[in-house]
């Protein structure tokens, strides 16, 4: 469990609070390319950590972030006019570049006012589909990380999101989580095996054994662990899925092909971004895309039923404990397992049933959360880091070779083989010590 001060300590993300202040130090994704579709598109209204923004792309395709209050008076850029490379202030007219620049001030005759002034901007990269913004102290900024997804063609890439109504860490907690995957999603498993073409499907293969052995490795850029199955005996293979956890909030899933990072909106919601990818697999064309999203529950349908996109996360009667955050209760008679309708949202119910914040003093963790209590202490850790000045873990790291790992090795062999470009930093007790209490 955790005391009730590390509980705050990791889960509360505004600018003034340790936590918020060590997540604004990392390159952080924000939107979807898709979110701003073309140039002098519609503004987005962007909320990442508590702070309000405005996101739009110019004329030239340009993707700029700023505060969202025009720095003139405080009106709201989001319902401003995107137009001639910038972004126009419907009060008075006040008009912005990308990097903040104040391009005119139609009410001010003195030609020379707005070169004295400039809009808070903030660095904006764009890439894998995504749009990542850098919300920390400028002169502290790291390098732009690169991963290997960045480089496929847009056929071979599908990115996608859902937003969930309840804390950042306990959405990212079922990502470190492989004990849950043949419980909870045991209806969604058997019919991965059925679909083609889709690495997805290796999990379907995995052992169905609900409680694997769990290993941790503290690593240069967060952690890894092994959630192993099997090889107890001489001439049993080993069935192993290693899980690259990226500081702050981000994953490289065992099936190889997924990347996924979990951003808070606010201390209350978080946005959940996926991103599949492969060399040579065209999985972004129909109907394998549509396939995908469909079998998971990130399709737009789905997403929308469920109250987890930006229009419907706040419309009327949202899932909750008096509707059984919308459960099927009567498919549970008809053999269904969970009774919702995918992935997506099995992993929402859970979470969100918990609370907006989950009270982790609590719980009662077990030999198969390790991961997740090595989660707790890398975000504890690195709060305490960036206070007392030092530089957050995994900036610096070659996060091209970072991977996650769907295999099998014979018997006594070491799993960590499977991932040689990580570089282990220390090896942690796993699941077959006792749980420990976190303090």
């Amino acid at each position: 469990m955790l005391t009730r001060e590390n509980n705050e300590l990791i889960c509360r993300v505004g600018a003034d609070t340790p936590m918020g202040k060590a997540l604004r130090r990392y390159w952080i994704p924000v939107l979807q390319s898709s979110d701003l579709p073309e140039p002098d598109c519609d503004p987005f209204p962007l909320e990442i950590m508590g702070d309000q923004f405005v996101a739009f792309r110019n004329s030239e395709g340009v993707v700029g972030v700023l505060d969202e209050g025009c720095c003139h008076r405080q009106a709201s850029l989001v319902i401003g006019r995107c137009e001639g490379n910038g972004i126009r202030c419907l009060f008075h007219g006040w008009k912005f570049a990308v990097d903040g620049t104040v391009m005119e001030t139609p009410n001010v005759p003195d030609p020379t006012f707005k070169t004295r002034i400039r809009a808070k901007a903030y660095p904006v990269r764009e890439a894998g589909g995504l749009i990542w913004a850098y919300f920390g102290p400028p002169d502290l900024q790291p390098p732009f990380p690169r991963y290997p997804w960045f480089d496929v063609p847009t056929r071979n890439r599908i990115n996608a999101y859902a937003v969930d109504a309840c804390n950042y860490v306990q959405v990212f907690e079922a990502l470190v989580d492989s004990s849950h995957l043949n419980i909870l999603h045991t209806d969604g498993l058997r019919a991965s095996g059925k679909l083609e073409n889709l690495n997805f499907a290796a999990a379907a293969d995995m052992a169905f054994d609900a409680g694997p052995r769990i290993e941790v490795d503290d690593t240069d850029f967060g952690f890894q662990y092994a959630a192993l199955r099997g090889g107890d005996n001489p001439g049993e293979d080993l069935h192993v899925r290693v899980t690259a956890v990226l500081a702050p909030f981000a994953v490289a899933n065992p099936n190889e092909d997924l990347w996924m990072c979990v951003v808070p909106i606010n201390d209350y919601q978080c946005i959940h971004f996926h991103v599949w990818w492969h060399p040579e697999r065209k999985m972004n064309e129909e109907p394998l895309r549509s396939n995908m999203l469909k079998h998971v529950g990130l399709d737009d349908e789905a997403l929308r039923n469920f109250n987890m996109t930006y229009d419907s996360l706040a419309a009327p009667e949202q899932p909750n404990r008096r509707n059984h955050y919308r459960q099927n209760r009567s498919s549970l008679k008809q053999g269904k397992f969970s009774g919702f309708h995918s992935f997506t949202q099995e992993d929402a119910a859970v979470v969100m049933s918990a609370g907006p914040i989950k009270d982790r003093t609590k719980e009662m963790l077990a030999p198969a959360d390790a991961a997740v209590m090595r989660y707790y202490r890398m975000l504890i850790q690195l709060a305490q880091t960036i206070s007392s000045g030092g530089r957050p873990i995994g900036v610096d790291s070659d996060l091209m070779v970072i991977t996650g790992r769907n295999a099998s090795v014979p018997y006594g062999e070491d799993w960590r083989r499977l991932v040689p470009g990580h570089k282990v930093t220390n090896r942690w007790r796993g699941a077959r010590e006792p749980a420990a209490q976190l303090q």
